[in-house]
């Protein structure tokens, strides 16, 4: 993994934050679970498909009330997302 991917991991699973209870910690796994798929795409469609998830997620802890809504954390994972797609791109095309 690369240093850049690295920080993108990280901001990405520190962009939800979890209350210390079971429910919180399972709900904090499925989340890095979400952004392991996306760290492991190995093309475009795959990493494009692994990040809807992550972001619907989101919105579906939203929907059920278990995190509170927030435009600024909103935007903030999509423009983690969308950086991050343009570095996995770029990194592509380079090694090609």
């Amino acid at each position: 993994m690369n240093p850049p991917t690295i920080v993108f991991v990280r901001a990405l699973k520190g962009a939800l934050s979890f209350a210390e209870t079971i429910q919180d910690h399972r709900q904090r796994r499925a989340w890095e679970r979400l952004v392991s798929y996306i760290e492991s795409s190995d093309s475009p469609s795959d990493f494009d498909k692994a990040a809807a998830f992550a972001e619907r997620y989101a919105q579906a802890l939203v929907d059920g009330e278990q995190i509170e809504i927030s435009t600024e954390r909103d935007l903030l994972i999509i423009s983690i997302v969308d950086e991050w797609r343009r570095h996995f791109i770029r990194s592509n095309i380079s090694s090609k």
